[in-house]
This record gives structure tokens, C-alpha cells and sequence, in this order.
């Protein structure tokens, strides 16, 4: 239903995104032995596993991202994958029967954050900065952050989003799912996007923040997934309403890559459809609106 309600097959006869569009998931890691998304992996085209720094990039034979939980290759990690990340990256990308992302033909940049539980604790703060600093030096276009802060990041986060956006990267980042009047920490930023959850009725989800500090919403109720070892699921959350917008990004980029990251987030918020519920921002996100938006001259 989710993939229908943001109209994104209307939009794929224009564009079902291009692998010159990169979204990095800052997230658990992905399964990417997966047949439904292996073709959306991005690759480091500077990069060769040889136990050499290709590129100069300060990473050794990060072919396929960069782990920095085990401090390892994304290819090359130590320990077992949440099964967040592979759900997250599922919604922007998969190309399945069962699970089809927003924008199928984009490519996806494996950056492990979260530990093996899905978590993070105050001391990894700073593998966060350098996660963002990573995307954003390998050619991300957008990061999406289904990341959840207890508390404000510290200055050394806020100065790697900040980096971000003034580099021309789009953060895209998640409501949280207290169903309270505020949003999470991460997106307390005038350059982060702050995403809320709706239902199948259009209604705000029950669990999903809402407030002043959200910019718009998108399914986040019962979301066809895809979780490693080729499961299929249906997972709720604001952590699945946010890959929407991310993957409705990616879509507008890829149907005008000239646009700036201001001009880009300015087609996808002037574009959200209204709903009569608070608390949302601009509205549903519209990829067909959005992407039709952008190829007009």
C-alpha cells in the first residue's frame, strides 16, 4: 500500500532513479547477499580489495562502504547485521515481488553504524560524525538516518550534518516513535528533515512524534520489508516513513540532477499532499508531484 500511496509508480515512466544517485544508510548494515537488492550496492569505483587504500580516503578496501561498528570493510564485518538496516534500504531500493522501493534503480551505500541489537550508546557519538563525514567525502547525494537520540548530539554531530548540507547532502532523519509532541534530537536542525508516520487510513500513526519540528510524513504502518536471509516482514515505525522520503529524493535527483540540495527539498516539500491531521508538516510526501516538479523547466 505504501509504495501506491506515495505515488511512486506513477513517477517511475519518468524515472525509476538513476546509479548516478547514491543514498547512504547510516543504519545496522544491509544485507546485500540478498538477489532483491545486490544490483542497487553501491561500489567504490576507486577502490580494489587488496589490503591498500585505493583512493587515498583513509579507509582500507572499502569496496562496498564502510563498517564503522567493527571498524572493518561493510563487506568484511565481524559481527551479526540488525535487521533494521537491510529493512531500511529496502524501502528506498528493492527490486522484489513481494517489496519494491521508491526508487529501484538508485545505489545504496552500506555505512554500519548501529550495533548487532539495532543500538547506540552516548560513546559512539563520534563513529556517527565520521559515519555522515564518510557518506558525504564518497559521493552520497542523500543520507537517510533512522536513528533515534535520547538526547542532543554533541557538537561534533551537529557540525558534521551541518557539513553535509552545506556540501549539497540531503539528511534525511526520523520523527521518533514516542507518539509525543516532539522530535527526535537528530532533527532538531534547520538542515536536517524531520519525517512523521502515517497510517493506511491517513491518519498520523499512533506511535509517531509529531510537532512544529516535523517537515512532512509518509507511511510508516505495517511496510512491506525485506530482512536478511531473505525474509520477508511488515515492520512499523518513523524509521520506515523516513527511506520514503529519502527514496522520493533520490527520484527528484535523478529526474533533475542539476538541483541543488535547497532546490531539491524545496520541489519535495512544496509538493506533499495535504491531509487533515497535525503535527505532519508540509503534508504526505508526493513522489509523482515531486518528480514531476522537478523536470519542469
Amino acid at each position: 500500500w505504501n509504495i501506491e500511496r506515495i505515488k511512486a509508480p506513477q513517477a517511475w515512466p519518468i524515472t525509476q532513479g538513476s546509479p548516478e544517485i547514491v543514498v547512504a544508510v547510516i543504519d545496522s548494515g544491509i544485507d546485500f547477499s540478498l538477489p532483491e537488492l545486490v544490483e542497487v550496492r553501491w561500489v567504490n569505483p576507486k577502490e580494489i580489495p587488496n589490503g591498500r587504500d585505493d583512493d587515498g580516503n583513509g579507509y582500507v578496501d572499502d569496496v562496498y562502504g564502510w563498517d564503522f561498528r567493527d571498524n572493518v570493510p561493510a563487506h568484511l564485518r565481524r559481527t551479526a547485521l540488525h535487521s533494521h538496516g537491510t529493512a531500511v534500504a529496502s524501502v528506498i531500493a528493492a527490486r522484489a515481488k513481494d517489496v519494491v522501493g521508491v526508487a529501484p534503480k538508485v545505489r545504496i551505500m552500506d555505512v554500519r553504524f548501529l550495533d548487532s541489537r539495532g543500538l547506540f550508546y552516548e560513546r559512539d557519538w563520534n563513529n556517527l560524525a565520521r559515519a555522515i563525514d564518510y557518506a558525504v567525502a564518497n559521493g552520497a547525494r542523500i543520507i537517510n538516518l533512522s536513528l533515534y537520540a535520547k538526547t542532543r548530539p554533541p557538537k561534533a554531530v551537529e557540525e558534521a550534518l551541518r557539513r553535509a548540507w552545506e556540501k549539497g547532502v540531503i539528511v534525511v532523519t526520523i520523527a521518533g516513535n514516542e507518539g509525543q509532541d516532539r522530535v527526535n534530537p537528530l532533527g532538531a536542525y534547520d538542515f536536517v528533515l524531520t519525517v512523521s508516520a502515517v497510517d493506511k487510513a491517513d491518519r498520523r500513526a499512533s506511535f509517531s512524534n509529531f510537532g512544529p519540528g516535523v517537515d512532512l510524513a509518509a507511511p510508516g504502518a505495517e511496510i512491506p520489508v525485506l530482512l536478511p536471509k531473505g525474509a520477508v516482514g511488515s515492520l512499523s515505525g518513523t524509521s520506515f516513513a523516513a527511506p520514503h522520503v529519502s527514496g522520493t529524493l533520490a527520484l527528484i535527483l535523478s529526474a533533475n540532477p542539476r538541483l541543488s540540495a535547497k532546490e531539491a527539498v524545496e520541489v519535495l516539500l512544496r509538493t506533499c499532499e495535504g491531509l487533515n491531521t497535525t503535527g505532519i508538516g508540509r503534508g504526505l510526501v508526493d513522489a509523482h508531484e515531486a518528480v514531476s516538479e522537478a523536470r519542469r523547466p
